[in-house]
């Protein structure tokens, strides 16, 4: 249970910090009271908000995994060099 709060608190704190990637969604909104398109415009794009937000946040931690991974040791394959010494 604390794994899936603390999933539910991450997507919100995320969505919070890229609030601005939903302006379109409010102008959206805006232009459904004013001049009365349809309402889907407006969810699909707050949906279209919500999952890219997911999609940038995966692909930002998948990066920073990848990054943190410690290097495996090359095989000294120089003949000239002193093999004894580690480099």
């Amino acid at each position: 249970m604390k794994r899936f709060l603390d999933y539910v608190v991450s997507v919100l704190l995320s969505l919070l910090f890229h609030w601005y990637w939903s302006i379109p969604a409010w102008v959206l909104l805006i232009l459904h009271f004013t001049l009365g398109i349809s309402i889907w415009w407006f969810v699909g794009a707050l949906l279209l908000w919500i999952v890219g937000v997911r999609v940038f946040v995966r692909v930002i931690g998948w990066l920073t995994y990848m990054g943190n991974k410690p290097e495996e040791e090359n095989k000294n394959i120089n003949p000239y060099s002193n093999k004894d010494n580690k480099v």
